[in-house]
């Protein structure tokens, strides 16, 4: 028993380490980086499989530390009233000036992409929404 799990066990190690693995780090004329298991038609050289890291990384030590510096600088501006938020810029005068502001938002999402140009089926949908945030401005908010 013991004798065919040494032979098993042999036997994986062997097939694991009988094989090396050769790894090209290719990099295509638009500048994208990609691994492959045979020599690349462009540029590109062949790699140590310990070598081979993780296309996508996080942040280098020094952008994470300049986004948390812009982070921090937001917070302190919002605190100080210098940057309104959506919110507040909303709620200047009443409460449901929240729902014409949205309102108002919205009509000019529509009207900039009626003007950019829409799909065959889309102008008409487009042009209902406007009517529709149109009236809902002219009746409720003033």
């Amino acid at each position: 028993m013991n004798g065919r799990i040494l032979l098993c066990l042999s036997c994986l190690l062997v097939s694991a380490t009988a094989w090396p693995v050769e790894v090209y780090r290719c990099v295509a004329p638009d500048g994208s980086v990609s691994f492959q298991q045979g020599p690349c038609t462009g540029t590109g050289e062949r790699v140590e499989p310990g070598e081979v890291q993780a296309a996508w990384t996080g942040l280098r030590a020094g952008e994470r530390r300049l986004y948390h510096s812009y982070r921090r600088r937001d917070r302190e501006r919002a605190r100080a009233g210098r940057i309104p938020s959506r919110r507040s810029v909303a709620n200047r005068k009443h409460p449901e000036s929240v729902t014409c502001y949205n309102k108002r938002h919205a009509l000019d999402e529509v009207q900039a992409r009626l003007r950019a140009g829409y799909g065959p089926g889309e102008g008409e949908k487009l042009r209902r929404r406007r009517d529709y945030l149109e009236g809902y401005l002219a009746r409720y908010c003033s």
